[in-house]
């Protein structure tokens, strides 16, 4: 026993003086792949193991190359938070939304403001008020339109109707279809799978840029106009009152669409208790606790800008299409103050849906509700749901919280506040379980196998307690050339899935989890906490704190048919429970010519095992490329430091 004390510790004591020159985790991959015969980068996927689309997003395209480059991409994503600076997070996450091989971006539709002054005359006499409203009348009335007209146009008539119809489909599910036959399940299928081929044939015309270019620009250039409002308020020197009583005489019977605010779709309310129902354009509200019962009609699309000071406010969707949500379009919403209830349908709460859609919240403590594609969800588009405080919740079905699907991204960036996600619930997995539900939510990347890659999924909470709840395909996962991501900076957090989640890839895809500090628990089935199947890679990373993972089968760091599963732990005092020793804790499948690879990597504390780990331990499993190290790479202080008296 002293001779392999003796061997470990030379294998250590060197690594520890090159371990000073690099990240903790870049040493332990480069540790345990030096054991197992393997370097870090055999974890690659060459591109021609299938047949490349149109569709492919360049990042996801590079990071199946390299997919330990995942930690430094997650590190830099959630870098693009800016505070009170929405737009400039939409700009870096455009960014990552080029195609593979994409040599140029398409800019939005560009205008003056003179296209609408020859439109409209004022009707409010503060200046500043009209320079918000001409600002975003610039936007729905010409940008907006014109920059959609760019990205649609070499589609036909039928192929943009096909988008809110056909297309859509392929997101929605019915509690209904748990009770089809097997033979009408087929017949679904078929269905599906011809709006699919009919799809790919005509979506590489669509150009997303333009519109999206054109939300971002409009959200930079509105962000300045409302803070000029909001601190002109804040001087005191008038009133919300003041400047909407202060306007310009007119005759009676007048018609207001031609005056700029009163135009129709326009409405702009006061510091009191208001009610909004209906399809709206743009809405201003200075205050008051609100209700707003929305609609909208996609058939008829166009921009939507509402903008909220204060209150408690009340937001209900009594259609798809609401709540931030730019569908063929652009839609914003931005609130400022008070704890806020979000009551959506479907493709709402910052959804992009071949457009741009954007919740901001600034403060309170908020409740988010949704059915499918809600809470920072994006196809062919970009969506985003940012709340800067508050402790919040986030409760949807499917396809949400922070989703991408077909060259889209969504993300959902949370600042502060302990907060809880639950996705899941409502759409059975009727093809493996009878009391399981789909998610395919928080942070989740879904393409259509084999015909579309897809997008980028995300969330990122900086601090704050919180609490991830899903069952299936959720919490950093993905499927089909996606990327699904959470990076959770600090806090005591809790992660609960079924399976196929935590950091989890399935079928030539993607998925990494990041948690920074605190002590957190990982729960799950199978598939979880650094799994790769089917030529994927997926990683869980937890650099701080003293962390339990808990999961049955095939899971923390295990890789199966082709696949590579990565589990990190970078500090702490931790426990690992599995079921079944056989395809976990650093396990490599067989499976088919050159097998797989699963590391399991723990660099410091006093940890407990329950499986093939061991504490300040190395291990291989019976499998192709698999195994894993328990080390100290933090060197402790032995001398005592006593307080003088």
């Amino acid at each position: 026993m002293t001779k392999l004390i003796i061997i470990i510790f030379l294998i250590i004591t060197p690594a520890l003086i090159a371990q000073e020159s690099e990240k903790p985790e870049q040493f332990g991959l480069n540790h345990l792949t030096e054991y197992l015969s393997l370097k870090p980068s055999d974890i690659s996927f060459r591109t021609d193991y299938t047949e490349p689309d149109s569709f492919r997003l360049q990042i996801v395209a590079d990071l199946m190359q390299q997919p330990l480059g995942m930690i430094p991409y997650i590190d830099k994503f959630k870098s693009s938070y800016v505070k009170k600076q929405p737009g400039l997070v939409a700009s870096y996450l455009f960014a990552d939304m080029k195609k593979e091989n994409q040599t140029s971006r398409e800019k939005a539709y560009y205008a003056d403001i003179s296209e609408i002054q020859k439109k409209y005359n004022l009707y409010y006499t503060d200046m500043t008020l009209n320079q918000l409203l001409t600002r975003a009348a610039t936007y729905i009335e010409v940008i907006y339109p014109r920059s959609i007209d760019k990205s649609l146009a070499f589609l036909s008539k039928d192929e943009k109707k096909f988008l809110t119809h056909e297309f859509k489909e392929l997101l929605v599910q019915r509690v209904s279809d748990e009770l089809l036959s097997v033979e009408a399940m087929d017949s679904l299928e078929k269905v599906e799978e011809a709006y699919i081929e009919q799809f790919v044939a005509f979506g590489i015309k669509i150009d997303k840029d333009p519109i999206i270019d054109a939300g971002i620009s409009s959200v930079n250039e509105l962000m300045l106009e409302i803070q000029s409002l909001r601190r002109l308020l804040k001087s005191k020197s008038t009133t919300a009152s003041k400047i909407l009583s202060d306007a310009f005489e007119l005759p009676d019977n007048i018609n207001f669409d031609a005056y700029l605010g009163r135009q129709s779709g326009w409405k702009i309310g006061g510091t009191g208790n208001d009610y909004y129902t209906g399809d709206y354009k743009f809405i201003l509200d200075f205050g008051g606790d609100d209700v707003y019962d929305l609609s909208y009609d996609p058939k008829n699309p166009h921009g939507t800008i509402i903008i909220d000071l204060s209150g408690n406010d009340s937001y209900r969707s009594q259609t798809d299409f609401t709540l931030g949500s730019g569908c063929l379009s652009v839609g914003l919403l931005f609130d400022f103050e008070g704890n806020d209830r979000y009551d959506a349908k479907s493709f709402s709460i910052g959804s992009g849906f071949f457009g741009m859609g954007m919740l901001y919240d600034v403060s309170g403590d908020d409740r988010y509700d949704g059915d499918t594609h809600v809470q920072g969800a994006g196809s062919f588009g970009l969506g985003l749901l940012i709340d800067e405080d508050g402790r919040d919740m986030y409760n949807a079905a499917l396809f949400s919280q922070g989703f991408g699907f077909i060259e889209g991204l969504g993300s959902i960036f949370d600042i502060k506040g302990a907060d809880s996600y639950y996705a899941g619930g409502k759409y059975k997995d009727i093809l493996r379980y009878d009391d399981h539900y789909l998610s395919l939510s928080q942070g989740f990347g879904y393409g259509l196998r084999p015909f579309a890659s897809g997008g980028i999924g995300a969330i990122v909470d900086i601090d704050g307690n919180d609490t991830y709840n899903s069952d299936i395909f959720a919490q950093a996962a993905s499927y089909w050339w996606s990327l699904g991501i959470i990076y959770d900076s600090s806090g005591n957090d809790s992660y609960n899935c079924f399976q196929y989640g935590q950091g989890c890839g399935t079928h030539m895809t993607l998925g990494g989890l990041i948690d920074e500090y605190g002590n957190d628990v990982y729960f799950g089935k199978g598939l979880m906490q650094g799994v790769g199947h089917d030529y994927s890679c997926g990683l869980i990373l937890d650099r701080h704190g003293n962390d339990t993972y808990t999961a049955t089968d095939l899971s923390q760091g295990a890789g199966s048919a082709n696949g590579a599963g990565v589990l990190i732990d970078n500090e702490g005092d931790d426990r690992y429970f599995i079921k079944n020793p056989k395809n976990t804790q650093g396990y490599g499948n067989p499976r088919r010519d050159f097998g797989s690879i699963g590391l399991f990597i723990d660099l410091s504390g006093t940890d407990q095992y329950f499986g093939n780990g061991q504490d300040n331990f190395y291990w291989k499993t019976n499998s192709k490329w698999g195994g894993g190290i328990d080390i100290e790479t933090i060197k402790k202080d032995s001398t005592e430091v006593k307080d003088e008296k």
